[in-house]
């Protein structure tokens, strides 16, 4: 494999953004990752950032840095554009920076500040990251992206309509945006997980009531895991796989299947 060939990943600090980066390291990708973490995290993080450089050979970029402000986005670009033209293989958006509230409650509710937010940073980002990215030459031939999306899209969960509302945007704009960069080579695709136990997730009401429905309904009974993903997504990357665009790929042990 080409060596210069990197995988930007916006979220990639924990949970399914870090089980993707760790898996395509170790299949040779170079990685570049964003996070937004305080200073404990950030040291934990690094830790493990150094411990995989000493398990392969890649070279790995990360920025701690907030997308949503001039500053952290001016920081991100210009680490990118040094990278050179062509250089990204796989942007994966994998942000989870939203509002989990009520839509009606007098002390609560979603105020439109709160939704406009969310879908920008959950959903109209999958875009403009990708128009960016586009706009200065760096995708590479027969590149790939791919976002996450969530059965919240179409049902009803607690609290969740600011974040099911940006994963809807997500899917119709992973729809024209894999028919218009057909022409670039370029293919899109989202994964739609089952629930995991990530610290996304933690932020519910009745979190651990949930979480314990969730694996009773599963076939497996147990929820899926990062690695689930992360080995589906390395098998999507494969080049020779850029027929599959435009499409929602459900990765959750057959949970969606069960009432």
């Amino acid at each position: 494999m080409n060596t210069e060939n990197w995988i930007y990943i916006l979220g990639g600090s924990s949970g399914i953004g870090f089980a993707c980066a760790k898996a395509l390291a170790f299949k040779g990708y170079n990685l570049f990752l964003v996070h937004r973490d305080g200073r404990i995290a950030t040291k934990n993080f690094l830790e493990q950032i150094n411990q995989l450089k000493t398990e392969t050979s890649v070279k790995i970029i990360t920025i701690n840095a907030t997308v949503n402000t001039a500053e952290g986005l001016s920081q991100i670009q210009e680490a990118l554009l040094s990278l050179g033209i062509k250089s990204i293989k796989i942007f994966i958006h994998s942000i989870a920076d939203g509002h989990i509230k009520p839509i009606f409650d007098k002390e609560n509710s979603l105020s439109e500040e709160d939704m406009l937010y969310t879908i920008k940073s959950m959903g109209v980002s999958f875009i403009t990251w990708s128009q960016w990215l586009l706009n200065n030459n760096l995708f590479a031939e027969n590149a790939k992206i791919f976002g996450f999306t969530s059965e919240g899209s179409k049902k009803v969960i607690q609290h969740y309509a600011a974040v099911g509302a940006a994963k809807a945007v997500l899917e119709t704009l992973c729809r024209y945006m894999a028919v218009e960069l057909a022409q670039y080579k370029i293919s899109v695709n989202l994964l739609c997980p089952g629930v995991v136990n990530t610290k996304a997730i933690r932020v519910f009401p009745n979190v651990q009531n949930f979480v314990e429905k969730v694996i009773e309904k599963n076939p497996y009974k147990r929820l899926t895991t990062p690695e689930d993903i992360a080995n589906l997504l390395v098998t999507l990357s494969y080049e020779d796989l850029h027929w599959l665009t435009g499409n929602i790929i459900n990765i959750d042990g057959g949970e969606s299947h069960v009432f």
